[in-house]
């Protein structure tokens, strides 16, 4: 029991100090791009094809400056296969501070789109 009163103090203090830090860091939200032009979808692609180990991908239809979320079509089936169970790969783009990223939904690893420029969601007419 004596060990507990002893601790509390300490544990006050880290909690204060985590609450802090929490509070400090922006929070993401959701996000478009600002532009869908050839240069943006190239480093866009980039990153997406880098998260998922590949040299390239194809996106789903959607315009990213409407839509949060980018899909990421699943290989072709190969001359033998007449379909494929694949499914298409989501990524939603979110905004945290100035700094644009997209997140694999499925594993919500977060991928810095660096030199992408990004809008919150809310933000669009």
């Amino acid at each position: 029991m004596a060990s507990l009163h002893k601790r509390g103090p300490f544990a006050l203090i880290g909690a204060l100090l985590f609450a802090a830090a929490c509070q400090t860091s922006p929070a993401s939200e959701a996000a478009v791009l600002e532009s869908a032009d050839t240069q943006t979808m190239t480093k866009v692609k980039s990153v997406l094809a880098g998260a998922m180990n590949v040299a390239s991908v194809d996106l789903g239809a959607g315009d990213p400056t409407e839509s949060p979320v980018i899909s990421v079509l699943p290989p072709r089936p190969s001359p033998y296969e007449d379909r494929s169970p694949a499914m298409p790969v989501l990524f939603d783009l979110v905004v945290k501070g100035n700094v644009c990223y997209a997140v694999r939904r499925e594993t919500g690893e977060a991928y810095e789109l660096d030199g992408v420029a990004c809008r919150p969601f809310r933000d669009l007419p």
